[in-house]
């Protein structure tokens, strides 16, 4: 199994990676996940793939992620 991190999860290629990796769960597994601002959809993901570790750009939304997300490192 491969782990990969995604950076920029919640864009259009980010979105499209995360669906092949839903597609073979076997052979990928996401360690880490970013976003600029896009708060909501990284919270969603990040619960979607039990991903360990997450990023958030935006100063102003990391209380927002951490509080969502017990138990995940999350970065700025």
């Amino acid at each position: 199994m491969k782990k990969i991190a995604i950076l920029g999860s919640t864009g259009s290629i980010g979105t499209q990676t995360l669906d092949v990796v839903r597609q073979h769960p076997q052979r990928f597994s996401v360690f880490m996940i970013s976003a600029g601002n896009n708060a909501d959809l990284l919270i969603r993901q990040a619960r979607a793939f039990s991903v360990p570790h997450v990023v958030i750009c935006n100063p102003q939304k990391y209380q927002q992620v951490k509080d969502a997300l017990p138990g995940v490192q999350v970065h700025l």
